[in-house]
């Protein structure tokens, strides 16, 4: 990651931050977490391990 450079702005990210530290943890629990836009299913966080099984189911490498 790139340091911040003198005398720009930068946002606010604490809310995020939160947010993410939420998902991990639910990660860390063993559940999904489902990510939506305008009620569509895009994405989901899963754990590594759930990930590298799916990957290997499709035939793919991680």
């Amino acid at each position: 990651m790139r340091e911040p450079q003198p005398g720009r702005e930068y946002a606010d990210t604490s809310l995020f931050e939160a947010a993410l530290d939420l998902y991990i943890e639910s990660v860390r629990e063993g559940k999904n977490v489902p990510l939506t836009k305008d009620g569509e299913l895009v994405a989901v966080i899963v754990s590594p391990e759930v990930a590298e099984a799916g990957m290997r189911a499709l035939g793919r490498e991680s």
